[in-house]
């Protein structure tokens, strides 16, 4: 009997022990897949020595490993690294890149309702603004939301160009008439404005401004002050025109559903977070006067002139810009989406000044224009 019992508490004894054992393995299953680390691929058209868009762009990344206490990381490939400049939803939706930043202007055909963000004329005053409309328009205007969804993607932020576009290069410019016979580099739908005023828009890709502004096949680079330092267009330019304010240029982030999907609820949250402080963090990093203080030194350097555009002139440039919208969107696949598109923009952009008079909440840096 005595033997007997004690196989007994043996038994008992081995059932127990391997019970804590399943509840552990069990426990520690579900710690693992809770601390699974993500190793993303980032892939940018950006240059990695380009010290005005890739800081920011790798903000975004740097952000979103440090908020998430580094259970996602990221790997920046930056351009031609991974895939081309062009080739940003198709790596996006074959799952080449886990993250991408597409520019919808070097792929219109793919994203043409993204397209809509660079129409002339329909950008707002603040940079912080823009990234604010733009983010509702990722988040919740069903035509953007389709056509992202066409890749698999999802709406993670934006990156916007330094400011609104102007001019620089060797003809002066002090108001509508001196636009007359000039070649300028102007993205399609801002040359169809301009043309109504004599301009020549020329098709010049980035890598070719300098060399299209020094060699005469142009007279005028359209872009941001601050991305025409970047491109050292300044060494050779004579004239900086400001006030014009033309357009902007952003470049939203998109994740791979299937890398999406992947992660648990509270990291979605952390690139939520990441998200919803693009705007806070554009306008505190494009009014940075220690960003500024190069280019500023550059145009003393040079002599460039600085020159106002006109507030009526520029005006006139606006009311052409209305017909263009109709073009672009007939051109687009769903004419009714498009039109959608434009109306959620008109609606959210108001939304957004109305709300935030003096621009996105929680913004460190005084607006170096009005102090505020």
């Amino acid at each position: 009997m005595k033997q007997r019992g004690s196989a007994t508490w043996k038994f008992w004894g081995l059932m127990v022990g391997l019970a804590a054992l399943a509840v552990s393995a069990f426990g520690n299953t579900g710690f693992a897949a809770e601390q699974k680390v993500f190793q993303w691929k980032f892939s940018t058209w950006a240059a990695s020595g380009n010290k005005i868009t890739t800081p920011s762009q790798k903000w975004w990344a740097d952000e979103v490993e440090k908020r998430s206490k580094g259970r996602i990381k990221i790997r920046m490939y930056y351009v031609d690294e991974l895939n081309g400049p062009k080739e940003m939803m198709q790596a996006l939706k074959g799952g080449l890149a886990d993250v991408v930043c597409h520019v919808p202007f070097y792929a219109a055909g793919e994203t043409p309702i993204w397209l809509m963000t660079y129409l002339p004329f329909t950008n707002l005053a603040r940079e912080d603004w823009n990234l604010l409309v733009i983010n509702r328009l990722g988040m919740e205007s069903k035509p953007f939301i389709d056509e992202t969804n066409k890749f698999d993607g999802v709406y993670a932020g934006c990156y916007i160009s330094s400011g609104a576009y102007n001019l620089m290069g060797k003809k002066p410019v002090r108001n509508i008439n001196d636009l007359k016979g000039l070649r300028i580099r102007l993205a399609p739908d801002l040359g169809a404005v301009l043309k109504n005023f004599g301009v020549s828009p020329m098709a010049v890709p980035a890598t070719e401004f300098y060399t299209a502004l020094d060699s005469g096949v142009i007279d005028m680079v359209a872009h941001t002050p601050l991305t025409l330092h970047a491109y050292k267009i300044d060494e050779i330019s004579k004239y900086l025109i400001l006030g014009m304010d033309m357009q902007i240029g952003p470049a939203p982030y998109f994740i791979n559903k299937n890398s999406w999907n992947a992660l648990p609820d509270d990291l979605k949250k952390v690139i939520e977070s990441v998200r919803d402080d693009c705007p806070k963090f554009y306008w505190d990093y494009l009014h940075n006067p220690d960003l500024h203080a190069s280019a500023a030194k550059m145009i003393k350097e040079k002599k460039i002139q600085v020159l106002h555009f006109p507030k009526e002139d520029r005006e006139k440039l606006i009311a052409k810009a209305e017909p263009e919208y109709e073009a672009w969107a007939k051109r687009c696949p769903d004419y009714n989406a498009a039109k959608q598109a434009l109306a959620d923009h008109k609606r959210i952009a108001a939304e957004v000044m109305a709300k935030y008079p003096n621009g996105a909440p929680g913004i460190t840096r005084k607006d170096i224009n009005t102090g505020k």
